[in-house]
């Protein structure tokens, strides 16, 4: 039965996409770009500089409780981190271990990666990697030690989100104690997933009845990407084996839209009223960095899949919804086109790249300004805007956070 709900996935998703496309072409254009401004972001130290407004308005806000990447102070932290490492400036670094210092206090018994205890770890992580104190990389150890077993698959919240951590959390430390929790969450997703032909899938929380996602943030996607980072600190081919499954069962479930690009229900069989997005945690520029990573890991015959979803991300990803967020914006979308730019070397996506960033800029005097209209947060504010600009600023030294870190592997490497 479940087999055939995919195979007939194409037939119903179709009319989605038709209201999703009226939605998105409204008389008054969404996100619109500033070509004067374009100039200036080619400039690394005009993106340090905008990153530094984002920094300065939430320094400005009284802090949250929130301990968490997703909304809180762990996802203020990598932005403060990213600060640092860009400048080197005693401000940022005493405002990201502040921030730390409040999520560490904070965090509760969640091993979510965006949402509890693996996240704000991995906001340690990212301190460590930007100064070399070792007393971020103790308090990353310390998060891990009160990792509760996953009750769900994605990356989100569940077994691939903490298993990102616990592989980077070994690359800084090669404690044999952390990639033996990652192997461990990688058996734990094996014995979950599902076999469709020659896919598989994960239903989102442990138990029957939980819906099945191909994206990025809750489904086969996300899987998939973490699966294939512990295929290649691993050596194991079980985990290879699924990350390419993984991979093509995103592939199967995609639809052409009308221009050669791809699309996706957020879940199979899509339920009544799911509509079609294109964006970071269902669509494709989540999807297209499954695919990006493993045409990087020399599995070729993905890239056509990751081309698709550059066509649709190019033509819609800006202007799929209002804001500059990072979940389903601006920064978000762009993220691909980064992803895409450091495995291709085409200028052409990173000229992109800094176009859709005009797009968080508004005018101001002769010149522009952040638009900091925005809440404090990595995924949905200032945090994850300013992140993107010092991507921005320097593709290639500075990484997608909350990814799988690049650098050597047992059995393999990047």
């Amino acid at each position: 039965m479940f087999s055939s709900h995919v195979l007939l996935f194409a037939r119903w998703g179709l009319p989605a996409f038709l209201l999703f496309q009226l939605a998105a072409s409204g008389d008054e254009e969404v996100n619109p770009v500033h070509p004067a401004a374009a100039d200036l972001l080619r400039d690394p130290a005009r993106c340090v500089a905008f990153a530094e407004e984002a920094g300065r308005a939430i320094l400005a806000r009284s802090p949250g409780d929130d301990p968490s990447v997703y909304s809180g102070e762990a996802g203020v932290a990598i932005l403060h981190d990213g600060l640092y490492r860009a400048t080197r400036k005693k401000e940022w670094l005493d405002a990201a271990r502040a921030a730390l210092d409040r999520a560490v206090a904070a965090m509760g018994d969640d091993p979510g990666l965006y949402s509890g205890r693996a996240g704000v770890g991995q906001a340690c992580l990212e301190a460590f990697g930007a100064t070399g104190d070792g007393a971020f990389l103790a308090r990353a150890r310390e998060c891990a030690k009160g990792l509760l077993e996953p009750k769900a698959t994605g990356v989100l919240r569940g077994a691939a989100g903490i298993g990102i951590f616990r592989l980077n959390l070994h690359a800084a430390t090669r404690a044999k104690e952390d990639l033996d929790a990652a192997v461990r969450l990688g058996d734990w997703l094996a014995t979950r997933a599902i076999a469709v032909d020659r896919t598989v899938c994960w239903r989102e929380l442990d138990d029957e009845t939980s819906r099945i996602y191909n994206g990025f943030a809750q489904g086969a996607a996300g899987i998939g990407y973490f699966l294939l980072g512990l295929a290649e600190a691993t050596g194991d081919g079980r985990f290879l084996d699924l990350a390419e499954r993984a991979g093509r069962f995103v592939a199967r479930n995609a639809m052409p839209d009308d221009r050669d690009g791809w699309i996706w229900h957020r879940t199979v069989p899509p339920i009544e009223g799911d509509a079609i997005r294109v964006q970071w945690c269902h669509g494709p520029p989540g999807n297209g960095l499954l695919f990006a990573a493993l045409v990087r890991a020399g599995r070729e015959q993905f890239r056509p899949a990751l081309e698709r979803c550059l066509v649709t991300t190019r033509r819609l990803g800006r202007t799929a919804r209002a804001g500059g967020c990072q979940c389903h914006g601006v920064a978000g979308n762009a993220g691909l086109l980064l992803e895409a730019y450091a495995l291709t070397r085409e200028e052409a996506l990173l000229a992109e790249a800094r176009l859709w960033a005009t797009a968080l800029l508004e005018p101001k005097g002769d010149g522009f300004a952040l638009a900091t209209g925005y809440d404090s947060s990595y995924m949905l504010g200032l945090a994850g805007i300013g992140h993107f600009l010092l991507r921005l600023a320097d593709p290639a030294g500075t990484p997608l956070p909350l990814m799988v870190a690049d650098g050597p592997r047992e059995g393999g490497g990047r």
